[in-house]
Protein backbone atom coordinates (compact mmCIF):
# COMPACT_ATOMS: atom_id res chain seq x y z
CA UNK A 1 0.00 0.00 0.00
CA UNK A 2 1.11 3.42 -0.80
CA UNK A 3 1.38 6.08 2.18
CA UNK A 4 -1.91 7.77 1.65
CA UNK A 5 -2.04 10.19 3.94
CA UNK A 6 14.52 8.89 6.86
CA UNK A 7 34.53 10.19 12.14
CA UNK A 8 33.57 13.20 9.50
CA UNK A 9 35.67 11.74 6.57
CA UNK A 10 34.56 12.91 2.78
CA UNK A 11 33.81 9.66 0.48
CA UNK A 12 32.78 10.36 -2.99
CA UNK A 13 31.19 7.19 -3.90
CA UNK A 14 31.05 3.82 -2.22
CA UNK A 15 29.49 0.38 -2.81
CA UNK A 16 30.00 -0.78 1.21
CA UNK A 17 26.43 -3.18 0.83
CA UNK A 18 24.46 -3.31 3.84
CA UNK A 19 24.15 -6.34 6.03
CA UNK A 20 21.50 -8.55 6.98
CA UNK A 21 20.78 -8.21 11.09
CA UNK A 22 21.53 -5.06 13.85
CA UNK A 23 24.34 -7.46 15.02
CA UNK A 24 26.65 -7.08 12.29
CA UNK A 25 25.60 -3.81 10.25
CA UNK A 26 27.52 -2.38 7.62
CA UNK A 27 29.41 0.86 9.75
CA UNK A 28 29.16 4.05 7.47
CA UNK A 29 32.73 5.88 8.08
CA UNK A 30 31.62 8.88 6.18
CA UNK A 31 29.62 10.69 3.21
CA UNK A 32 29.03 9.47 0.44
CA UNK A 33 26.41 7.14 -1.87
CA UNK A 34 26.17 3.66 -1.29
CA UNK A 35 24.19 0.71 -2.76
CA UNK A 36 21.94 -1.20 -0.60
CA UNK A 37 21.40 -4.74 -2.07
CA UNK A 38 18.23 -6.91 -2.41
CA UNK A 39 16.79 -6.85 0.95
CA UNK A 40 16.87 -9.98 3.03
CA UNK A 41 17.60 -9.29 6.10
CA UNK A 42 16.16 -9.31 9.81
CA UNK A 43 12.76 -7.01 9.75
CA UNK A 44 12.43 -5.58 13.49
CA UNK A 45 9.72 -3.06 12.64
CA UNK A 46 9.30 -0.17 11.18
CA UNK A 47 9.72 3.32 12.20
CA UNK A 48 8.30 4.97 9.31
CA UNK A 49 4.80 5.04 9.68
CA UNK A 50 3.33 2.37 7.23
CA UNK A 51 2.54 -1.51 6.80
CA UNK A 52 5.33 -4.12 6.52
CA UNK A 53 5.57 -6.50 3.47
CA UNK A 54 3.81 -10.12 4.01
CA UNK A 55 7.28 -11.37 4.72
CA UNK A 56 9.33 -8.44 5.84
CA UNK A 57 12.52 -8.00 5.30
CA UNK A 58 15.12 -5.42 6.01
CA UNK A 59 19.14 -4.15 5.62
CA UNK A 60 21.03 -2.93 8.53
CA UNK A 61 23.88 -0.21 8.50
CA UNK A 62 24.85 1.83 11.49
CA UNK A 63 26.74 5.14 11.85
CA UNK A 64 28.14 6.89 15.31
CA UNK A 65 29.37 9.97 15.23
CA UNK A 66 32.24 11.69 17.32
CA UNK A 67 30.64 15.23 16.65
CA UNK A 68 27.46 16.07 17.27
CA UNK A 69 25.75 17.11 14.11
CA UNK A 70 22.87 16.06 11.69
CA UNK A 71 22.36 13.74 9.47
CA UNK A 72 20.75 13.66 6.03
CA UNK A 73 20.03 10.39 4.01
CA UNK A 74 18.24 10.01 0.60
CA UNK A 75 16.80 7.77 -1.72
CA UNK A 76 15.94 10.11 -3.84
CA UNK A 77 17.80 9.35 -6.70
CA UNK A 78 17.11 9.27 -10.65
CA UNK A 79 19.05 5.54 -11.02
CA UNK A 80 16.04 4.08 -8.67
CA UNK A 81 13.65 4.04 -11.52
CA UNK A 82 12.01 0.92 -10.48
CA UNK A 83 13.17 -0.60 -13.08
CA UNK A 84 16.58 -2.59 -12.20
CA UNK A 85 16.44 -0.30 -8.68
CA UNK A 86 13.51 0.33 -6.24
CA UNK A 87 11.51 3.41 -6.66
CA UNK A 88 9.60 2.86 -3.44
CA UNK A 89 12.16 2.87 -0.15
CA UNK A 90 10.99 2.83 3.49
CA UNK A 91 13.38 4.12 6.15
CA UNK A 92 13.89 3.60 9.64
CA UNK A 93 16.33 5.21 12.00
CA UNK A 94 16.78 3.32 15.48
CA UNK A 95 18.77 3.35 18.23
CA UNK A 96 19.39 1.42 21.38
CA UNK A 97 20.96 -2.03 22.18
CA UNK A 98 19.96 -5.38 19.95
CA UNK A 99 17.71 -6.60 22.44
CA UNK A 100 15.89 -2.94 23.26
CA UNK A 101 15.49 -1.29 20.12
CA UNK A 102 14.03 2.19 19.82
CA UNK A 103 12.33 4.19 16.93
CA UNK A 104 14.31 7.62 16.48
CA UNK A 105 13.27 8.15 13.62
CA UNK A 106 11.55 7.22 9.91
CA UNK A 107 10.29 7.95 6.46
CA UNK A 108 8.52 6.36 3.77
CA UNK A 109 7.48 8.41 1.26
CA UNK A 110 8.64 11.94 0.00
CA UNK A 111 5.40 12.97 -1.42
CA UNK A 112 2.21 11.62 -2.46
CA UNK A 113 3.92 11.26 -5.54
CA UNK A 114 7.25 10.44 -4.95
CA UNK A 115 7.52 6.92 -2.70
CA UNK A 116 11.33 7.47 -2.17
CA UNK A 117 12.62 8.33 1.09
CA UNK A 118 14.30 11.60 2.49
CA UNK A 119 15.21 12.57 6.00
CA UNK A 120 17.24 14.71 8.11
CA UNK A 121 17.87 13.78 11.77
CA UNK A 122 19.69 15.18 14.65
CA UNK A 123 22.54 12.86 16.11
CA UNK A 124 24.83 12.92 19.22
CA UNK A 125 28.27 12.24 19.55
CA UNK A 126 28.87 8.76 20.69
CA UNK A 127 25.66 6.94 20.07
CA UNK A 128 24.87 4.80 17.50
CA UNK A 129 22.18 5.04 14.85
CA UNK A 130 21.34 2.06 13.33
CA UNK A 131 19.83 2.80 9.22
CA UNK A 132 17.44 0.30 8.45
CA UNK A 133 15.93 -0.29 5.28
CA UNK A 134 12.86 -2.43 4.93
CA UNK A 135 10.64 -4.70 2.33
CA UNK A 136 7.71 -2.45 2.39
CA UNK A 137 6.68 -2.18 -0.83
CA UNK A 138 9.58 -3.51 -2.60
CA UNK A 139 12.44 -5.81 -2.07
CA UNK A 140 14.85 -4.40 -4.87
CA UNK A 141 18.29 -2.88 -4.44
CA UNK A 142 18.63 0.39 -4.80
CA UNK A 143 21.37 3.30 -3.96
CA UNK A 144 21.29 6.28 -1.39
CA UNK A 145 23.19 9.39 -0.25
CA UNK A 146 24.52 9.68 3.66
CA UNK A 147 25.63 13.19 4.57
CA UNK A 148 26.72 14.07 7.74
CA UNK A 149 27.63 18.02 8.50
CA UNK A 150 28.19 19.55 12.79
CA UNK A 151 26.10 22.87 12.27
CA UNK A 152 26.27 25.26 15.08
CA UNK A 153 23.17 25.04 15.82
CA UNK A 154 21.23 21.59 15.60
CA UNK A 155 17.57 21.26 15.28
CA UNK A 156 15.03 19.39 17.36
CA UNK A 157 14.79 15.25 16.31
CA UNK A 158 11.50 15.37 14.12
CA UNK A 159 10.12 12.42 16.86
CA UNK A 160 10.51 14.64 19.55
CA UNK A 161 7.98 16.78 18.69
CA UNK A 162 4.63 15.91 21.21
CA UNK A 163 1.24 15.37 20.11
CA UNK A 164 -0.25 18.80 20.88
CA UNK A 165 -2.31 18.65 24.42
CA UNK A 166 -4.77 20.77 26.45
CA UNK A 167 -6.71 21.48 23.34
CA UNK A 168 -9.58 23.98 23.20
CA UNK A 169 -11.87 25.07 20.61
CA UNK A 170 -8.90 28.16 20.32
CA UNK A 171 -5.84 26.88 22.07
CA UNK A 172 -3.10 24.65 22.90
CA UNK A 173 0.03 23.55 24.12
CA UNK A 174 3.27 22.36 21.88
CA UNK A 175 5.91 20.48 23.36
CA UNK A 176 9.30 18.86 22.56
CA UNK A 177 12.39 16.82 23.83
CA UNK A 178 15.14 18.96 24.49
CA UNK A 179 17.88 19.46 21.53
CA UNK A 180 21.08 18.08 21.51
CA UNK A 181 23.72 20.84 21.96
CA UNK A 182 20.90 22.06 24.83
CA UNK A 183 20.09 25.60 22.85
CA UNK A 184 19.04 28.87 24.68
CA UNK A 185 16.04 28.94 23.53
CA UNK A 186 13.43 27.70 20.65
CA UNK A 187 11.58 29.54 18.25
CA UNK A 188 7.51 28.33 17.08
CA UNK A 189 5.92 29.43 14.21
CA UNK A 190 2.50 28.84 13.15
CA UNK A 191 -0.68 29.57 10.76
CA UNK A 192 -3.28 28.38 9.33
CA UNK A 193 -2.70 24.49 7.99
CA UNK A 194 -0.51 24.11 5.09
CA UNK A 195 0.89 28.05 5.75
CA UNK A 196 4.07 28.78 3.77
CA UNK A 197 7.20 29.14 6.30
CA UNK A 198 8.03 32.39 6.49
CA UNK A 199 4.28 33.83 6.29
CA UNK A 200 3.38 32.45 10.17
CA UNK A 201 3.55 34.02 13.53
CA UNK A 202 6.89 33.00 15.35
CA UNK A 203 6.88 32.90 19.20
CA UNK A 204 10.10 32.38 21.21
CA UNK A 205 10.08 30.45 24.49
CA UNK A 206 13.28 29.43 27.13
CA UNK A 207 11.22 26.06 27.64
CA UNK A 208 10.70 23.26 25.65
CA UNK A 209 6.43 23.55 25.88
CA UNK A 210 4.31 26.56 24.65
CA UNK A 211 0.81 27.36 24.41
CA UNK A 212 -0.61 29.22 21.65
CA UNK A 213 -3.66 31.02 22.47
CA UNK A 214 -6.35 33.39 19.99
CA UNK A 215 -6.14 30.64 17.05
CA UNK A 216 -9.61 30.69 14.37
CA UNK A 217 -11.82 28.73 16.87
CA UNK A 218 -12.36 25.09 16.05
CA UNK A 219 -9.44 25.30 13.03
CA UNK A 220 -7.16 23.23 11.86
CA UNK A 221 -3.50 24.56 12.84
CA UNK A 222 0.24 23.87 11.88
CA UNK A 223 3.08 24.94 12.81
CA UNK A 224 7.48 24.03 13.32
CA UNK A 225 9.51 24.30 15.59
CA UNK A 226 13.50 25.06 15.51
CA UNK A 227 16.26 25.77 17.93
CA UNK A 228 17.43 29.03 18.92
CA UNK A 229 21.33 29.52 19.95
CA UNK A 230 21.32 33.51 19.94
CA UNK A 231 23.45 33.95 16.91
CA UNK A 232 22.93 30.92 14.98
CA UNK A 233 19.39 29.08 14.80
CA UNK A 234 18.71 26.22 13.25
CA UNK A 235 16.16 24.61 10.67
CA UNK A 236 13.14 24.20 11.06
CA UNK A 237 11.48 20.81 12.21
CA UNK A 238 8.11 20.34 10.71
CA UNK A 239 5.30 20.94 10.01
CA UNK A 240 3.03 19.22 12.48
CA UNK A 241 -0.77 19.97 13.12
CA UNK A 242 -2.71 20.44 15.82
CA UNK A 243 -7.08 19.98 15.02
CA UNK A 244 -8.56 22.45 17.59
CA UNK A 245 -11.77 21.45 19.12
CA UNK A 246 -14.57 21.48 16.86
CA UNK A 247 -18.26 22.04 17.63
CA UNK A 248 -20.75 20.42 16.49
CA UNK A 249 -21.96 19.36 14.10
CA UNK A 250 -18.70 17.41 13.06
CA UNK A 251 -18.38 14.50 10.24
CA UNK A 252 -14.80 12.78 9.28
CA UNK A 253 -15.19 9.57 6.26
CA UNK A 254 -11.13 9.68 6.54
CA UNK A 255 -10.74 10.28 3.14
CA UNK A 256 -8.41 12.33 1.38
CA UNK A 257 -6.84 14.94 1.94
CA UNK A 258 -7.69 15.04 5.75
CA UNK A 259 -7.90 11.29 6.18
CA UNK A 260 -7.65 11.14 9.87
CA UNK A 261 -8.50 15.20 10.46
CA UNK A 262 -7.99 14.84 14.22
CA UNK A 263 -8.60 11.44 15.06
CA UNK A 264 -5.28 9.77 16.71
CA UNK A 265 -4.41 5.81 17.34
CA UNK A 266 -1.10 4.05 17.96
CA UNK A 267 -2.90 1.10 17.44
CA UNK A 268 -5.71 1.48 14.75
CA UNK A 269 -4.34 2.64 11.15
CA UNK A 270 -6.29 3.69 8.25
CA UNK A 271 -6.50 1.12 5.66
CA UNK A 272 -7.65 1.55 1.76
CA UNK A 273 -8.20 -1.65 0.38
CA UNK A 274 -10.47 -2.15 -2.17
CA UNK A 275 -14.15 -2.23 -1.42
CA UNK A 276 -12.95 -2.17 2.75
CA UNK A 277 -14.67 1.51 3.36
CA UNK A 278 -18.17 2.14 3.83
CA UNK A 279 -18.56 4.64 1.21
CA UNK A 280 -15.03 6.07 -0.42
CA UNK A 281 -11.77 3.96 0.33
CA UNK A 282 -10.55 4.70 3.44
CA UNK A 283 -11.21 3.55 6.92
CA UNK A 284 -9.65 3.12 10.32
CA UNK A 285 -9.17 -0.62 11.70
CA UNK A 286 -7.63 -2.43 14.24
CA UNK A 287 -6.74 -6.37 14.46
CA UNK A 288 -7.26 -8.76 16.80
CA UNK A 289 -5.45 -11.44 18.23
CA UNK A 290 -5.13 -15.22 18.63
CA UNK A 291 -2.41 -15.19 21.73
CA UNK A 292 -3.69 -11.46 23.70
CA UNK A 293 -6.41 -10.04 24.80
CA UNK A 294 -7.07 -6.31 22.36
CA UNK A 295 -6.35 -3.34 24.10
CA UNK A 296 -6.89 -0.53 21.16
CA UNK A 297 -8.15 3.05 21.60
CA UNK A 298 -9.02 5.05 18.79
CA UNK A 299 -9.18 8.78 20.11
CA UNK A 300 -11.75 10.84 18.20
CA UNK A 301 -10.77 14.56 17.50
CA UNK A 302 -11.26 17.04 20.09
CA UNK A 303 -14.94 18.47 20.50
CA UNK A 304 -16.50 21.86 22.45
CA UNK A 305 -18.99 20.88 24.35
CA UNK A 306 -21.19 23.29 26.67
CA UNK A 307 -22.72 21.90 29.71
CA UNK A 308 -26.29 19.91 29.35
CA UNK A 309 -25.77 19.64 25.29
CA UNK A 310 -26.92 16.38 24.39
CA UNK A 311 -24.13 14.58 21.89
CA UNK A 312 -25.63 12.32 19.53
CA UNK A 313 -23.40 10.42 16.92
CA UNK A 314 -23.16 7.41 14.22
CA UNK A 315 -20.38 5.70 13.21
CA UNK A 316 -20.48 2.16 11.17
CA UNK A 317 -18.32 -1.07 11.93
CA UNK A 318 -17.58 -4.74 10.04
CA UNK A 319 -15.10 -7.03 10.13
CA UNK A 320 -11.96 -7.59 7.75
CA UNK A 321 -12.81 -11.23 6.53
CA UNK A 322 -15.78 -13.47 7.36
CA UNK A 323 -14.20 -16.33 8.17
CA UNK A 324 -12.94 -13.83 11.61
CA UNK A 325 -13.90 -14.26 15.08
CA UNK A 326 -16.54 -11.35 16.40
CA UNK A 327 -14.97 -8.63 17.99
CA UNK A 328 -16.16 -6.53 20.85
CA UNK A 329 -16.17 -2.63 20.47
CA UNK A 330 -16.78 -0.45 23.34
CA UNK A 331 -17.39 3.46 23.15
CA UNK A 332 -16.48 5.81 25.90
CA UNK A 333 -16.18 9.98 26.28
CA UNK A 334 -13.90 11.41 28.28
CA UNK A 335 -12.09 15.12 28.70
CA UNK A 336 -8.68 13.66 27.72
CA UNK A 337 -7.23 11.36 24.91
CA UNK A 338 -7.17 8.39 27.80
CA UNK A 339 -9.39 5.66 29.08
CA UNK A 340 -8.34 6.29 32.72
CA UNK A 341 -11.68 8.16 34.10
CA UNK A 342 -13.20 7.52 30.62
CA UNK A 343 -17.01 6.86 30.75
CA UNK A 344 -18.63 4.39 29.14
CA UNK A 345 -21.66 5.35 26.77
CA UNK A 346 -24.38 2.38 25.87
CA UNK A 347 -23.65 -1.15 25.38
CA UNK A 348 -20.79 -3.35 24.33
CA UNK A 349 -20.99 -3.92 20.73
CA UNK A 350 -20.34 -7.18 18.95
CA UNK A 351 -18.96 -6.92 15.79
CA UNK A 352 -19.81 -9.75 12.89
CA UNK A 353 -19.52 -10.08 9.20
CA UNK A 354 -18.82 -7.94 6.23
CA UNK A 355 -21.40 -5.59 5.96
CA UNK A 356 -21.23 -2.48 7.24
CA UNK A 357 -24.07 -1.76 10.25
CA UNK A 358 -24.52 1.66 11.44
CA UNK A 359 -24.17 2.27 15.25
CA UNK A 360 -25.81 4.71 17.16
CA UNK A 361 -25.30 6.57 20.99
CA UNK A 362 -25.54 9.54 22.73
CA UNK A 363 -24.65 11.27 25.66
CA UNK A 364 -24.76 14.27 28.03
CA UNK A 365 -21.92 16.49 28.26
CA UNK A 366 -21.86 17.09 32.32
CA UNK A 367 -19.82 20.39 31.74
CA UNK A 368 -18.88 22.85 29.39
CA UNK A 369 -15.22 21.62 27.58
CA UNK A 370 -13.01 19.65 25.78
CA UNK A 371 -14.36 16.07 24.94
CA UNK A 372 -13.32 12.93 23.07
CA UNK A 373 -15.27 9.88 22.17
CA UNK A 374 -13.13 6.93 22.51
CA UNK A 375 -13.42 3.97 20.28
CA UNK A 376 -11.94 0.55 22.10
CA UNK A 377 -11.34 -2.97 20.78
CA UNK A 378 -11.47 -4.95 23.75
CA UNK A 379 -11.47 -8.02 21.92
CA UNK A 380 -10.87 -11.72 23.76
CA UNK A 381 -8.40 -13.81 22.78
CA UNK A 382 -9.76 -14.91 19.49
CA UNK A 383 -9.65 -18.65 17.38
CA UNK A 384 -9.52 -16.52 13.97
CA UNK A 385 -7.74 -13.03 14.10
CA UNK A 386 -9.41 -10.44 11.45
CA UNK A 387 -9.61 -6.72 11.63
CA UNK A 388 -12.49 -4.34 13.24
CA UNK A 389 -13.26 -1.61 10.56
CA UNK A 390 -14.73 1.43 11.85
CA UNK A 391 -15.18 3.68 9.22
CA UNK A 392 -18.03 7.39 8.79
CA UNK A 393 -18.45 9.30 11.96
CA UNK A 394 -20.55 11.81 11.99
CA UNK A 395 -21.79 13.84 15.21
CA UNK A 396 -25.03 16.44 16.11
CA UNK A 397 -26.61 18.06 19.26
CA UNK A 398 -29.05 19.64 20.51
CA UNK A 399 -27.45 22.39 23.47
CA UNK A 400 -29.28 22.05 27.04
CA UNK A 401 -31.41 24.69 27.95
CA UNK A 402 -31.39 23.97 31.77
CA UNK A 403 -29.44 26.58 34.48
CA UNK A 404 -25.38 26.40 34.84
CA UNK A 405 -23.10 28.18 36.74
CA UNK A 406 -20.15 29.45 35.08
CA UNK A 407 -17.54 31.10 37.66
CA UNK A 408 -20.08 31.50 40.44
CA UNK A 409 -22.56 32.85 37.70
CA UNK A 410 -26.05 31.42 36.99
CA UNK A 411 -26.53 31.63 33.67
CA UNK A 412 -29.24 29.70 31.13
CA UNK A 413 -29.72 30.57 27.55
CA UNK A 414 -33.37 29.44 25.57
CA UNK A 415 -34.46 28.51 23.26
CA UNK A 416 -31.74 26.87 22.48
CA UNK A 417 -31.50 26.26 19.17
CA UNK A 418 -34.25 29.32 18.24
CA UNK A 419 -34.30 30.92 15.11
CA UNK A 420 -34.52 34.15 16.03
CA UNK A 421 -35.05 35.89 20.46
CA UNK A 422 -32.37 34.26 22.90
CA UNK A 423 -33.79 34.67 26.55
CA UNK A 424 -30.93 35.10 29.02
CA UNK A 425 -31.63 34.50 32.35
CA UNK A 426 -28.86 35.11 35.07
CA UNK A 427 -28.50 36.30 39.02
CA UNK A 428 -26.39 39.02 38.25
CA UNK A 429 -27.08 42.52 36.31
CA UNK A 430 -26.54 41.84 32.55
CA UNK A 431 -24.30 45.09 31.55
CA UNK A 432 -23.57 43.59 27.51
CA UNK A 433 -23.53 41.01 25.21
CA UNK A 434 -21.54 40.03 22.37
CA UNK A 435 -21.76 37.07 20.08
CA UNK A 436 -18.78 35.39 18.16
CA UNK A 437 -19.31 33.02 14.91
CA UNK A 438 -16.61 29.81 14.97
CA UNK A 439 -14.06 31.50 13.22
CA UNK A 440 -14.13 33.86 15.91
CA UNK A 441 -15.43 36.53 13.86
CA UNK A 442 -17.73 38.86 15.79
CA UNK A 443 -20.75 39.50 15.33
CA UNK A 444 -23.52 42.36 15.84
CA UNK A 445 -26.52 41.99 18.33
CA UNK A 446 -28.56 44.02 20.26
CA UNK A 447 -29.63 43.45 23.52
CA UNK A 448 -33.18 44.82 25.09
CA UNK A 449 -33.25 43.92 28.77
CA UNK A 450 -32.74 39.97 28.99
CA UNK A 451 -33.46 39.42 25.55
CA UNK A 452 -31.07 38.64 22.03
CA UNK A 453 -32.25 39.53 18.65
CA UNK A 454 -30.75 37.14 16.57
CA UNK A 455 -33.11 35.91 13.93
CA UNK A 456 -30.70 38.48 10.75
CA UNK A 457 -27.55 35.70 12.11
CA UNK A 458 -27.26 32.65 9.42
CA UNK A 459 -27.91 29.43 10.17
CA UNK A 460 -25.14 27.85 12.42
CA UNK A 461 -23.12 27.64 16.00
CA UNK A 462 -22.47 30.71 18.14
CA UNK A 463 -20.93 31.95 21.07
CA UNK A 464 -22.42 34.04 22.94
CA UNK A 465 -20.88 36.27 26.06
CA UNK A 466 -22.64 38.04 28.57
CA UNK A 467 -20.76 40.60 30.68
CA UNK A 468 -22.24 41.17 33.84
CA UNK A 469 -21.45 42.68 37.43
CA UNK A 470 -19.80 39.81 38.56
CA UNK A 471 -17.78 39.02 35.37
CA UNK A 472 -18.06 37.85 31.80
CA UNK A 473 -19.77 33.99 31.23
CA UNK A 474 -19.74 32.08 27.75
CA UNK A 475 -22.92 29.72 26.08
CA UNK A 476 -22.73 28.44 23.39
CA UNK A 477 -26.28 28.24 21.01
CA UNK A 478 -27.57 27.39 18.29
CA UNK A 479 -29.19 29.58 15.09
CA UNK A 480 -31.95 27.49 13.41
Amino acid sequence: MKKILLSFLFMASSHAFGQLSCAAPTVITGNGTLTCPTLTGTYVGTCAGSAPATTPKAIWYSYTPTVNGEVTISSNLPQNDGVTKSDDTSLSIITGACSALSCYNGNDDISSTNYLSSITFPVSAGTTYYIVWDNAYSSLGFDFTFNFTAPTCIKPNDFSINAASNITANSATVSWTAAIGSPSSYDVQHGPSGFSLGTGTIKNTTTINTSLSGLPSGGNHSYYVRSNCGATQSSWTGPFSIFLAKAAPFSNSFEAPDYGNGFSSSTWSLGNATGGAQNGTVYYFSNSSTTAVTNAQLYSRALNLSTGENVSFNFWTRLGTAVGTAQTLKVYYNTTPSLTGATLIGSTITVTGTTYVQQSRNFIAPSAGTYYLIFSNETPIVTTSTSLRLDNVSLTSVLGTKETIHNNILLSVSPNPTSDILNIKTDSKINAVSVVDMTGRKVEVKLNGNTVDVKHLSAGTYLLSVETVNGVVTEKFIKK
